[in-house]
């Protein structure tokens, strides 16, 4: 309220109760402030891993704020998966981000890293998108950083270690995805200018 700063809600999560958890990691919100995300990369749920990574979702009421969501992803159950390295919404809070930079699909090599979205319909979330990148592969932590646009139909995804073919180790490489409907479409792959040398992680 003007240069005041109130203090007015206090967040724990279900689980983010152990030494450790680090509840809190990454944060966002909708543009109006009333949807709150909040990651605990080395939290899990029951039956999952040692820091597999867990994403809480919370809805202001006034000064009430109201756990709602928990999430995960499909892949993230493993220990150090890090479920919520990078969190972040649309506008509207109907459309959650999460990056887990230390996890990897199926046949992929260890920590080549997953991008997750998931629609809110209600208090359900369900997770209608997983993104990989088309250069990423063991230790590329792709998801490291996530961003999107307002109406979440454009998804930008860092992946500090990666590298296209020919350039320099982890050089780093930036993935840009559109929406249409379901389907997520990479379309663009950017680098920096002088973002060629070894270790530049760009993204």
């Amino acid at each position: 309220e003007g240069n005041n700063f109130n203090q007015v809600g206090i967040l724990t999560g279900t689980y983010a109760s152990d030494g450790g958890d680090r509840f809190g990691y990454s944060v966002a919100t909708s543009a109006d402030g009333k949807t709150i995300i909040t990651s605990a990369i080395y939290d899990e749920i029951p039956g999952s891993n040692s820091s597999s990574g867990v994403v809480y979702v919370f809805d202001r009421v006034g000064n009430n704020f109201n756990q709602v969501g928990i999430l995960t992803g499909t892949y993230a159950s493993d220990s150090n998966d890090y479920f919520g390295y990078s969190v972040v919404t649309s506008a509207d809070g109907k459309t959650i981000i999460v990056g887990a930079g230390n996890d990897e699909i199926p046949g992929s090599g260890s920590d080549t890293g997953v991008v997750y979205v998931f629609d809110r319909e209600g208090n359900n979330f369900n997770e209608v998108g997983i993104l990989t990148g088309s250069h990423a592969t063991t230790g590329d932590h792709f998801g490291y950083k996530v961003a999107t646009s307002a109406d979440g139909k454009t998804i930008v995804v860092g992946t500090f270690s990666d590298e296209i073919p020919g350039a320099a180790e982890s050089s780093g490489l930036v993935y840009v995805f559109d929406r249409e409907g379901n389907n997520f479409n990479q379309v663009g792959i950017l680098t920096g200018s002088h973002a060629s040398d070894s270790n530049d992680y760009f993204g």
